[in-house]
């Protein structure tokens, strides 16, 4: 099969299109035909070497972070899954690997396909929904009622944040251009703020939480509208 590796981490770094074997199915495992892998900013922090100390891989690596999928065969002790579920996934950062034809993945790893959305689609889910779930529920640890402010949330993780905070029981605030005022409110945002023309940190205090997706430059100004003893956890993953 055809697979897209990276060869070396360095700062502009390629990808080389390479031939090699399908990989065996453990018996904890389901081989996925893949449909569709995703793109995102962990893609360029693996090519680039950021997070070596995290994760070292031994090159060539087969890149890609988030498929949709179609599974074709499944190990002996699978007992959820069966051959031609449709299925999406974050892949494990130990077992990544979605630029390819096929990859071997563990069961409990995947998830069906939700009715709600098909394979092209899907595949932009997996990590801005877990980013979102962990941020509030295991980082934050936000309860109901209060405040939470996401600067720069108009973009495709609001989409996923700001449900998943209205379902939690907060109170939304997010900014972002002002093409993405209606969309974003009616994905739940109780409060919009055009970053263009209204300063947040100006309009907007007693803040409990705070989800930053727009880099240290701006820490400054989300710090000084929050309670004290408020919390914020950092999205970004570029380089500001």
């Amino acid at each position: 099969m055809k697979a897209a590796q990276l060869l070396r981490y360095e700062k502009g770094f390629e990808l080389q299109i390479n031939e090699v074997q399908i990989p065996d199915v453990k018996d904890d495992e389901v081989l996925i035909k893949i449909k569709y892998a995703a793109v995102n900013p962990l893609d360029s922090l693996i090519g680039t070497g950021s997070i070596k100390l995290i994760q070292n891989y031994k090159l060539p690596q087969t890149m890609g972070n988030e498929i949709t999928g179609i599974i074709k065969k499944v190990g002996k002790k699978v007992s959820e899954l069966k051959i031609e579920d449709s299925v999406y996934a974050r892949l494990p950062l130990n077992n990544i690997g979605g630029f390819s034809e096929y990859i071997a993945v563990k069961e409990n790893e995947i998830a069906l396909l939700p009715k709600t959305l098909d394979l092209k689609s899907a595949v932009a889910a997996p990590l801005t929904g877990l980013t979102s779930i962990q941020g509030m529920t295991e980082i934050l640890k936000v309860e109901s009622g209060k405040k939470i402010l996401i600067p720069g949330g108009s973009g495709s993780f609001g989409q996923m944040a700001i449900p998943l905070a209205k379902s939690l029981g907060l109170e939304v605030i997010v900014t972002g251009n002002a093409e993405a005022k209606n969309r974003t409110l009616n994905a739940g945002a109780d409060q919009y703020l055009d970053y263009k023309t209204e300063n947040y940190w100006k309009l907007v205090s007693d803040v409990d939480y705070v989800i930053d997706t727009r880099g240290k430059s701006e820490f400054k100004h989300e710090i000084s509208v929050m309670k004290p003893g408020g919390k914020i956890t950092i999205t970004y993953s570029g380089s500001k």
